[in-house]
């Protein structure tokens, strides 16, 4: 701007009276003597370092004005130590030479490390020369020049090229590794670290390289990487790989660790690889936690359960399908196939089937199962109890098999059949409560019936069985047991029209047929009113008794067309809302 002076860094030195400083990153011990020859013949204070790793180490106490490195160098070499440099704020001023003997024949690339001033490495009698254009041009201000000095007289070198894109396919591919690689000298320090590794230690290059890599390690087992790099230098150890179930952490990330020791010549180094488990370990804890419900729900389903792969083989069962067919934990952790499973109890009276039939049994029973079916069938055992068994096609194949034992219900319904036998030969009423027995009530079904038909009406046939009557009985007495259930019915009748029936089928079950009922509304209502009544405790001598009732409800004509279809599926229904938790009504 008018009127305003610049001072250069070599100015501002000047003027505070200083020596120019130059940090000298060079490996190649007769460069090394010329160059601090030459720059102390300027007057210059000069430092060494023959590779990056110890520049670095240097720029800790000393920032030079000059910095005058190599790119080929053990440890950390030149290119990344500019890419350092540039990127510290701290380093803003160093005026950076690259005094290379690749920068000729890498000239397209050199510019990106943005120095001030490229030199070419070639005869020795022009150093001198080299070093006054280096002085000359730091005092002059001049800064990122794109120009390389120094090579008149050469000729590109093909080999040179050749090494020079490949070391560039080499970061290239280092960088874009999904895994963190890390490399270290012999004494642990940082000198390579990929763009995987300062993502996943959520550091920048400067801050990792010349580090420790136990530095950034915690974990169960972060111990046995100490151990290990402490002997690496004393023997050679196999690779260190760490655990999958104890993974390493870096942060919060969760890492597997592989280590390997790297001869070279006389020394070594040691390669170190960290592969991010992180969204592995977050979906397997998710999983897990999954399977423990699912186990957990498994457990507590009270009907049997088989999951089966492919080959029939069982994958999981529950504890109740084990007890229900006597199967041992040892027999089942063996993976049994269906035909095992059938095969365990052949001879333990189980099932009701003769000898010489029972392997075409199995064949049918496996062929029914490969076919998936899932229409449900009733397996009789000759203990007497009855098993409803349903098989289901998986996705990946598999099957799963669904066993319930339906015995009492079953017997209920064998009662439920020879009452209705039975009912020609009694009355119209039930003895103790004075209701419509059942022959009484198929009576009133086909009226309901004839009449529903005419006026385009449903009926509801609702199936009642009295919660918690059995204990009733238990601890007052039958005397008591037949006083409620003498009340029970007034309650009833208190609710249900003059034309709908109420009648009792036995022990403390009773059926209501509801007439004229327009839609599912009009009896849910109904059945809501009796469950609310039946609730309410029965106070009789003194005593108070509370009971309550769950109802299954059939609809005419949807679920049926005679009364005694009705009354089964009625029957179905209370089933299930007992299943649902008592003093419950539900549809068939």
């Amino acid at each position: 701007m008018p009127g305003q002076s610049f001072k250069t860094p070599f100015q501002a030195m000047q003027n505070g009276n200083g020596m120019c400083k130059v940090l000298i990153v060079e490996n190649n011990p007769t460069i090394i003597k010329l160059l601090s020859h030459f720059f102390q013949t300027e007057g210059c204070d000069i430092r060494l370092a023959e590779n990056g790793l110890l520049a670095l180490s240097m720029l800790e106490s000393f920032i030079p004005d000059i910095l005058v490195t190599d790119i080929i160098m053990p440890k950390i070499s030149g290119d990344v130590l500019c890419r350092v440099v540039r990127n510290d704020p701290k380093f803003k001023d160093i005026f950076v030479v690259i005094y290379s003997a690749i920068v000729y024949e890498d000239e397209s690339h050199i510019f990106d490390l943005e120095a001030d001033l490229y030199i070419a490495k070639g005869p020795k009698d022009t150093l001198k020369n080299h070093i006054r254009r280096i002085l000359e041009q730091f005092r002059s201000g001049k800064r990122r020049e794109h120009v390389v000095h120094g090579t008149e007289g050469l000729h590109p070198r093909n080999v040179t090229i050749e090494l020079l894109r490949s070391r560039r396919h080499y970061h290239a591919m280092m960088d874009n590794l999904a895994d963190a690689v890390i490399e270290m000298n012999s004494a642990g320090q940082i000198i390579q670290a990929n763009r995987a590794a300062q993502e996943i230690l959520a550091l920048d290059l400067t801050t990792i390289l010349s580090s420790q890599l136990t530095e950034y390690l915690t974990g169960q087992d972060s111990n046995l990487v100490e151990q290990w790099l402490a002997q690496i230098p004393y023997e050679a150890l196999p690779p260190f790989c760490s655990s999958y179930d104890k993974p390493m952490l870096v942060g919060k990330r969760q890492v597997i660790l592989k280590l390997m020791r790297i001869a070279d010549n006389d020394d070594f180094f040691i390669i170190a690889i960290l592969q991010d488990i992180t969204p592995h370990k977050v979906i397997e804890e998710k999983l897990i936690e999954k399977v423990q419900e699912f186990n957990a729900v498994m457990e507590s389903i009270g009907y049997g359960v088989l999951f089966m792969g492919p080959d029939l083989r069982a994958r999981l069962a529950n504890r109740a399908f084990r007890d229900m067919w006597g199967i041992t934990d040892d027999f089942f952790a063996g993976q049994p196939t269906f035909r095992d499973l059938i095969n365990f109890n052949r001879y333990n009276g189980v099932y009701d089937i003769l000898e010489e039939d029972f392997d075409r049994y199995i064949d049918e029973r496996e062929a029914a199962v490969r076919s998936g079916g899932s229409v449900s069938e009733e397996i009789n055992r000759k203990d007497g109890l009855v098993f409803q068994y349903q098989c289901v096609a998986l996705p990946d194949g598999g099957r799963m098999l669904t066993y319930f034992d339906i015995t009492k219900h079953k017997n209920t319904q064998t009662q439920l059949a020879r009452s209705l036998e039975e009912v020609k030969a009694l009355a119209n009423r039930d003895p103790l409560t004075g209701l419509y027995n059942l022959r009484m009530l198929q009576e009133r079904f086909i009226s309901t019936l004839a009449i529903s038909k005419r006026k385009d009406w449903k009926a509801a046939i609702m199936f009642i069985d009295l919660d918690g009557f059995k204990e009733v009985n238990d601890i007052y007495g039958h005397l008591i047991g037949d006083m409620v259930l003498k009340m029970v019915p007034q309650r009833l009748l208190n609710i249900v029209r003059t034309a709908d029936t109420v009648c009792r089928i036995g022990g403390d079950e009773f059926l209501v047929i509801q007439t004229e009922v327009y839609d599912d509304a009009d009896a849910a209502h109904v059945a809501n009113k009796i469950i609310e009544q039946l609730n309410d405790p029965f106070v009789l001598d003194g005593v108070t008794i509370t009971i309550g009732a769950s109802i299954g409800i059939s609809m005419y004509p949807a679920h049926g067309s005679n009364l005694k279809v009705l009354i089964k599926n009625a029957d179905d229904a209370m089933y299930a809302a007992k299943a649902m938790g008592k003093q419950n009504y539900t549809f068939f």
